[in-house]
């Protein structure tokens, strides 16, 4: 079963988890740029898998595939679902539909929040900065809720983030997005799930990757956490990972030189 799969961890001397939007893609041209492409080859040909761990969809993901050496699975949006077989990815929590009711109690209750669900594509791309295309992409989920706080509004967030809790559900922010995941989902616990699956993964050497909140329990997890950017606060990371001021693809690559420099890879 996931033969391919099996076979790409057996050969695999190192893994990076690694997250998309700010990381490994630009933030603003979601592309990787050719820098990234020639790292992700070479990392490839030297047996060293790069897992997207990220919010975005299978359809995302799948055309990110198209274009560079990825691994043959992937951790989608936010640690919802599990990719081994493309197909028919693998819910690690509830269906979408149950978080888009979660959203929609939010509502009820006055919390100035929107849906991604109930955005068409043209608000998804003007929010985003996608393109058509690409936010139709986005749109795409199976085990999530994005949602954004209205503009001007003053919202206690912690207060969100129990309440969203108390409704059975998990609320985590990304770099444009609020998420709705289900209780306990997070990309770390998918980390977990996916090494238990294969466990060879977890005896690796394994770097984490990521810009955002959503990355850090990932980042905690490995062996070598890097975190790019500024967007997270020193006292909003729990353990000790390895600051990189530059975002998206230049911080991706300085991280993945540092990993491989440390490994003698």
């Amino acid at each position: 079963m996931h033969d391919h799969v099996l076979a790409a961890v057996s050969a695999a001397r190192a893994v990076i988890y690694s997250d998309l939007d700010g990381t490994l893609v630009d933030a603003k041209t979601f592309e990787p740029g050719p820098e990234v492409a020639e790292h992700v080859e070479d990392l490839a040909k030297n047996d060293v898998l790069v897992i997207p761990v990220t919010s975005k969809t299978v359809p995302e993901v799948t055309r990110l595939r198209g274009r560079l050496p990825l691994a043959p699975v992937a951790i989608v949006e936010g640690g919802g679902a599990l990719v081994i077989d493309w197909e028919s990815p693998e819910l690690l929590g509830p269906p979408r539909a149950t978080l888009v009711r979660v959203v929609e109690q939010l509502q009820q209750e006055g919390w100035p929040v929107t849906g991604l669900s109930q955005m068409d594509d043209a608000t998804v791309s003007r929010v985003s900065g996608l393109n058509m295309a690409g936010a139709a992409r986005a749109m795409d989920r199976v085990a999530s809720e994005p949602f954004i706080i209205h503009r001007d509004a003053e919202v206690d967030t912690d207060a969100l983030c129990r309440r969203v809790a108390e409704l059975g559900a998990s609320a985590v922010r990304g770099d444009r997005f609020w998420h709705v995941l289900g209780a306990g989902i997070s990309k770390g616990g998918a980390v977990k799930v996916l090494e238990a699956r294969y466990p060879r993964l977890g005896s690796l050497p394994r770097a984490g990757i990521g810009d955002a909140w959503n990355d850090i329990d990932m980042l905690c997890l490995v062996d070598h956490g890097f975190l790019l950017g500024t967007l997270v606060a020193k006292k909003d990371v729990p353990c000790s990972l390895a600051r990189i001021v530059e975002m998206g693809p230049a911080g991706f690559v300085q991280a993945v030189q540092r990993f491989r420099a440390e490994l003698n890879l």
